[in-house]
């Protein structure tokens, strides 16, 4: 008979058996309480608080500042609720909010990432929600990508902006509805929905469509215009602190790119839809109030009413070859009929720095980097410390500050505009400066219910305090050990040093003996007068032109600064150049409707006549004695 016997365990064995399904309880313990605490952790956080009778507003402010905890929320949602008080040690948040919201109507819902959100009614809710990176396009109907868009997640203060391409990003809860709008569109909105790429067309608001848009020769409503033409309200150009009108459309259009040098005066670059012309001029041509212009930096963007880009052939093709880089059609402020005289004043001050700026050596790096790059002891570390920073000693807070006042109105049959303005405006390289100086005159006069006629006159004159162009790659290549003067007040000289002929300079030296001094004038205006008859015809002739002088004068002294920095000869330079411009226009158009159809013919006639002349002369041994002794016939 068999026996079947159990093999005997030692109570050893039994204990350490007992001892590992204690410590499996325990590990099943541990994750599940870690995993309440991933569950429930955002809502064990505890600060204490005592406020009396607050606002809603401030008590969320304040436990911000004490927690990681971000409050979103609607003005209107908190505006009008009673005011509460709170006093409590070590409580959780959601143990705050449940005992100041109990008596106003409000509920809240907390996200995954310590976003709470407040909203009318409802209870509280934790949704363990998340925020994602939403990015995407905004263009019109036609496919144009539209540049200034507001973004914003609905109900809250949370938005962006579309850049210059239309495209946009922002991190929003993963439910959030994105409301999009822009003037002269009507507004969108796009539910997130857990996407992470949109694309959105905006349709141009009815209200706008009626709207009467600038064109070559005359104007249509926006609805009526088949080519790509932009516009901007005169408005929206000065609310920026810009001096120039073609600076303040930076980021505005899109498709047009401009590229500001940041001189003082100096007229930024522009290309619509890239650039037109290889070889030649590639700048667009200018049309204000129907005079051709090469560049508009004699007018004030606070004169301008509107200004409208015309981008595409269909729309400037009326232009001709002039037209291959784009047109700019400017039209500015005219008064009002039967409205008294108004008086308006615009003008702002501020200051310009240097952003970016590139970070150089030292006296002492620079003194260790060129003994590694030599191979050689040239230069003692030890006897520099930090030495020049040429950028900080030629580079300052440029001041700018612009002025304009206007004086407006009108008639029963006529209106008048006339305005004054200055700009003052220093560059960031010490001793650059730039004033201009414009006035401005507008009349028009209905000489008869068929007849009416106007004029605009322009006057600018400007000065700028000339600065040489290779101060810039100076104050780069300078050499840091090198002092601004020695001790005895003697220029710093890069001839004492041992480091070679590429800098052999002294920035100060180049601005202090730098004497050069350029004036602009400039006077332009146009008339012309419109003729209604027949019903359907209206003939319009128009004559403008422009008048231009520019004056160059600069002056070099005798002077000894630093060995390879003297001369021994002093100089006069004068350049003189005058600009002639006119044009003539004559059109004739018939406009006439049949039922729902517009029909609109235009037979046009222009001519034009543009010249210029200048000179250019230099005499040496000129006195320095003063600035009135600075004659070309003074020397030899």
């Amino acid at each position: 008979m068999e026996k079947n016997e159990t093999a005997p365990v030692s109570a050893k064995v039994l204990f350490y058996l007992k001892i590992a399904r204690i410590m499996k309880l325990t590990t099943a313990l541990l994750l599940f309480a870690c995993l309440q605490v991933s569950a429930h952790g955002w809502s064990q956080e505890r600060i204490t608080l005592k406020m009396n009778a607050s606002e809603i507003k401030k008590v969320l402010l304040a436990i911000e500042k004490k927690s990681d905890y971000r409050f979103l929320f609607t003005e209107d949602a908190v505006k009008g609720k009673p005011r509460v008080s709170i006093d409590v040690v070590q409580a959780t948040v959601t143990e705050i909010l449940d005992k100041i919201l109990a008596s106003t109507g409000l509920g809240y819902k907390i996200l995954g990432t310590n976003l709470i959100v407040l909203k009318e009614g409802g209870p509280a809710v934790i949704v363990a929600e998340q925020e994602i990176r939403v990015s995407g396009k905004v263009t019109s109907a036609t496919g144009e990508p539209l540049a200034g868009v507001s973004v914003q997640v609905k109900g809250t203060r949370t938005g962006t902006t579309t850049d210059a391409n239309g495209n946009f990003s922002l991190t929003v809860p993963d439910d959030a509805v994105l409301v999009f709008s822009s003037i002269g569109y009507e507004s969108s909105e796009v539910a997130v929905a857990g996407k992470t790429t949109l694309a959105v067309s905006l349709t141009v608001s009815e209200k706008i469509q009626d709207a009467v848009v600038v064109i070559g020769y005359g104007s249509q409503r926006r609805l009526d215009v088949t080519g790509s033409v932009a516009q901007i309200k005169g408005d929206e150009l000065s609310k920026q602190s810009s001096p120039n009108a073609i600076s303040a459309l930076q980021g505005k259009v899109a498709g047009v790119q401009i590229n500001n040098s940041g001189a003082p005066g100096a007229s930024p670059e522009i290309r619509i839809r890239g650039l037109g012309t290889v070889y030649g001029n590639p700048n667009p041509l200018y049309v204000v109030d129907g005079v051709w212009f090469s560049d508009i930096s004699f007018l004030n963007p606070a004169d301008i009413e509107n200004l409208s880009i015309l981008k595409d052939a269909s729309a400037q093709s009326i232009y001709g070859i002039r037209a291959a880089n784009g047109v700019v059609l400017v039209t500015t402020k005219k008064g009002r009929t039967n409205q008294p005289a108004s008086v308006n004043y615009t003008g702002y001050v501020g200051w310009q720095r240097v952003t970016n700026q590139v970070k150089m050596a030292n006296a002492n790096e620079y003194a260790i980097l060129v003994n590694e790059k030599d191979g050689a002891s040239t230069l003692n570390p030890a006897d520099f410390s930090n030495g020049t920073d040429w950028y900080g000693q030629m580079l300052r807070n440029a001041m700018i500050t612009n002025h304009q006042v206007s004086i407006a109105g009108g008639g029963e049959k006529n209106t008048y505009n006339f305005s004054l303005g200055y700009l003052n405006q220093e560059g960031i390289v010490e001793t650059n400066k730039y004033t201009r100086y414009t006035a401005r005159l507008q009349n028009d006069f209905q000489v008869m219910k068929s007849l009416k006629m106007g004029y605009t006159v322009t006057a600018a004159a400007s000065n700028s305090d000339d600065i040489p162009g290779s101060i810039f790659r100076q104050m780069f290549a300078a050499y840091p050990v090198l002092p601004v003067y020695y001790a005895d007040g003697s220029y710093g000289d890069p001839g004492d040093y041992p480091l070679g002929d590429g800098a052999k300079f002294n920035p100060q030296v180049t601005i202090d003996f730098f004497d050069q001094e350029s004036k602009n004038y400039r006077l332009t205006g146009n008339f012309f007068a419109d003729l209604k008859f027949a019903r359907k015809f209206t003939f319009r002739t128009s004559i403008g032109g422009e008048f231009g002088q520019s004056e160059v004068r600069g002056y070099t002294p005798v002077y000894a600064a630093t060995l390879n920095q003297r001369n021994t000869v002093s100089e006069l330079r004068m350049s003189r150049a005058e600009t002639r411009n006119w044009i003539l226009e004559n059109t004739l158009t018939y406009d006439t409707k049949i039922n729902d159809h517009g029909i609109r013919v235009l037979l046009g006639q222009a001519a034009q006549r543009y010249q210029s002349y200048g000179f250019s002369a230099s005499a040496l041994n000129v006195p320095n004695n003063s600035e009135g002794d600075r004659y070309l016939k003074l020397g030899t």
